[in-house]
């Protein structure tokens, strides 16, 4: 991860939340931030590869429809957790174009 992903990430997470949502999209922002799908529990559950202080994140499905807005809100919260990790990490590495 460097500088340059992490905005893009920052802008595509804004648009987000500006937006009906559905899991899949969810999920691939989740992944693209280093989070990976375990099995844990009724929902798919994910838990970040590189930061284990982060807590797990549970995404619902709902066949295909629109996730409702305070679920989003939600999952976009703890996601935003993980785009605040990422920010210290490069920052502490000071490292920007280091691909990880």
């Amino acid at each position: 991860m460097n500088g340059s992903k992490l905005a893009k990430l920052r802008r595509e997470h804004a648009t987000m939340r500006r937006s009906p949502q559905r899991a899949r999209d969810l999920e691939g922002l989740a992944k693209r931030l280093g989070r990976k799908q375990v099995k844990r529990g009724k929902e798919p559950v994910w838990e970040s590869e590189f930061f284990v202080e982060l807590f797990p994140l549970s995404i619902p499905h709902h066949g295909g429809k629109d996730l409702k807005n305070p679920t989003k809100n939600q999952i976009l919260d703890s996601l935003e957790d993980d785009l605040d990790a990422w920010d210290d990490w490069i920052r502490e590495n000071d490292n920007g174009d280091e691909e990880n």
